[in-house]
């Protein structure tokens, strides 16, 4: 998990102690069972028990986050996998197979998926998953990917905002749309 700032955090886990939504027939029904603690913790075990809360969510209920909580999760989430690369690779660049050591650095270059992640990453597979332009639904990108439903939709959401793509959401299904002008 990278650095995390600890006055974000702990200014998220407040709202995400206090937030609450709405069931039917029951009223309002708190998102944690049990508040984290901040006073007397590490800004690491905060970090922790913030993403293992937000992990054992139910999928419906992570869906209705409130957009601070989601929106940190992911900044804290798609650092751990999900590198921005420098420069947008070309489109010769692509074809090109991976780029040999560099002698002066002595480092490896990553090597990116179409979507611009690392490869082998789960936000690699579901770049590979989404790029062929088919509905495939929310269950299978789960499944395939092996990143929780609320990691997929995180990841969704990046790849609209951060990378500018078009994806469309109808019934639980996602597509991917190339040059979304052309219908």
């Amino acid at each position: 998990m990278k650095a995390v700032d600890g006055a974000k955090l702990k200014e998220v886990v407040k709202i995400l102690n206090a937030a609450v939504y709405e069931v039917e027939g029951e009223g309002d029904v708190a998102f944690l069972e049990n508040k984290i603690k901040v006073v007397g913790v590490s800004v690491e075990k905060i970090a922790e028990a913030f993403v293992a809360a937000i992990n054992g969510l139910d999928e419906d209920v992570a869906g209705v986050l409130p957009d601070d909580v989601i929106d940190f999760y992911n900044d804290i989430i798609k650092e751990d996998e999900e590198p921005e690369p420098e420069e947008k690779p070309t489109k010769a660049a692509k074809k090109e197979p991976a780029a040999k050591k560099d002698p002066a650095t002595k480092k490896e270059p990553v090597e990116l998926s179409v979507f611009g992640h690392k490869k082998g990453s789960q936000a690699a597979k579901l770049d590979e998953l989404l790029a062929p332009g088919k509905y495939i639904s929310l269950e299978d990108l789960v499944k395939q990917s092996g990143r929780s439903t609320l990691g997929v939709k995180s990841h969704i959401k990046h790849l609209c905002e951060a990378r500018k793509l078009t994806i469309q959401e109808k019934d639980g299904t996602y597509r991917y749309v190339k040059n979304p002008t052309a219908k």
